[in-house]
């Protein structure tokens, strides 16, 4: 596409933050969104890569890079074009072996870095295991993506493949907006004043800011570039989620504000503070046509919570329930913009050294489409910004944690130990919800 023939938008606040990074680690494996899916049945490899690159035309940001000119950031809209795939076989002594290499393949820290600034910023790759089973990779940079994101990314080429493959029309929603119409409105929305509201209640709920929280580190904290992750977990049966659940009906909480109650007094336990901040990230669309939309909506907001040694855990809660509440009131400013207007600052890499989130029946499903059974895999993740990322999971049959980390700054055995105190503090509150932080801290010493 000829400079003269570009279709450019001004990039959104999240862009512009992931832009600078990458202007700084341009050929690192750092913010990329990643699924692979098992697909065993007769595959017809042209019907996919049909199906995908309908899928990149009917998304914008799929096929978009970032490029600053004249002193501004834009979104450059890329024609759309066929996305092709390199079949690599794979051997290995039994198909699930197989399946487990190509998955290593595919995370592979040396494979092809996206690129924002030159592209591509979506690759799909296609793994054989045998004939009739393959493994589908898509990788897709975060300033063009996130979850919400890869949902409707993959929704939609199961639906285009089996239209392709003579079922009924793919059903998709007609997009009267796209991500440019949301990033061009965030930027006139702050200009009209039309945010003053909102920052107004952060610049309140961020004053006195205390340092961020930082965990006992065996690695140094200053100057660390090193953004491997490696991940501890935990799982526990259905009766341990619904104890969650119960819980948190009797003190008119959700269920997230309870475990991230139940993380504050872990985190005062290991660093004796009393003020702290953790990020929560949020899905940030505010309409249903945003809902349909592919791009980098997620906002990472502050959570600030104050575990004082005598307050009760159900007060705790409360607390939590409430801070959480207004975040998601006033999560409509931008991270990037907080910065600016507030007392918050980056420490390190990222603005909060500690991500937390909870999500419920979040695990996808088998399905099957044309003969084809497609089965959801687990991508081990290779790099982190934060020091440490706790995910929950909750469904009808268990609850799963997993704690991410950067093992240049903590060894296995205090993640393994924080796990373990964190299961027993959820435990405990179960059955004993009044007790004081203070109570609480004491059993974990």
């Amino acid at each position: 596409m000829s400079p003269s023939h570009k279709s450019m938008s001004p990039a959104s606040y999240a862009q512009r933050s992931l832009w600078a990074f990458a202007l700084r680690y341009r050929t690192a494996h750092l913010n990329e969104m990643t699924i692979a899916w098992r697909a065993r049945g007769p595959l017809r490899i042209d019907a996919l890569e049909s199906a995908l690159g309908q899928v990149v035309a009917r998304h914008p940001t799929l096929r978009s890079r970032l490029s600053y000119e004249r002193g501004q950031l834009f979104q450059v809209e890329m024609p759309p074009e066929p996305v092709p795939l390199r079949v690599i076989d794979v051997d290995a002594a039994s198909p699930e072996a197989g399946v487990e290499v190509a998955v290593e393949m595919f995370c592979e820290p040396r494979r092809q870095a996206l690129d924002i600034i030159a592209g591509p910023t979506f690759l799909a790759h296609l793994y054989r295991v045998a004939a009739d089973d393959h493994v589908l990779g898509i990788q897709v940079h975060h300033a063009m993506c996130d979850g919400w994101s890869m949902g409707i990314v993959v929704r939609e080429w199961i639906l285009l493949y089996r239209e392709l493959l003579g079922g009924p029309p793919a059903d998709l929603p007609q997009l009267t907006e796209q991500y440019a119409h949301i990033a061009s409105w965030e930027q006139r929305a702050l200009e009209a004043g039309e945010l003053d509201h909102d920052i107004q209640y952060w610049r309140a709920e961020l004053e006195d800011l205390p340092p961020p929280i930082a965990l006992p580190a065996a690695g140094t904290r200053k100057g660390n570039r090193d953004w491997r992750a490696r991940a501890v977990h935990t799982h526990q049966q259905a009766p341990f989620m619904q104890g969650l659940r119960d819980l948190a009906g009797r003190l008119r909480v959700s269920p997230f504000a309870l475990q991230l109650a139940a993380l504050a007094v872990l985190l005062r336990q290991r660093t004796g503070r009393e003020d702290m901040l953790v990020g929560v990230p949020t899905l940030n669309r505010w309409s249903a046509q945003a809902m349909q939309i592919v791009g980098y909506m997620t906002s990472m907001l502050p959570v600030r919570l104050r575990p004082a040694g005598s307050l009760g855990f159900d007060g705790l809660c409360s607390q939590a329930h409430s801070s959480i509440r207004k975040m998601l009131a006033y999560g409509r400013v931008p991270l990037e913009v907080l910065l600016r207007e507030t007392a918050l600052t980056p420490s390190g890499n990222t603005v909060f050294p500690i991500w937390v989130q909870f999500v419920e029946d979040s695990a996808a499903t088998d399905s099957e489409v044309a003969g084809l059974r497609l089965s959801p895999l687990t991508t081990k993740r290779r790099n982190l910004l934060a020091e440490l990322d706790v995910d929950m999971v909750g469904s009808a049959t268990d609850w799963h944690c997993e704690w991410a980390y950067r093992p240049s700054l903590f060894e296995e055995d205090f993640m393994q130990s924080m796990v373990s105190d964190y299961v027993a503090t959820l435990r405990h509150v179960m059955a004993h919800p009044q007790s004081t932080v203070q109570e609480l801290e004491a059993r974990l010493s």
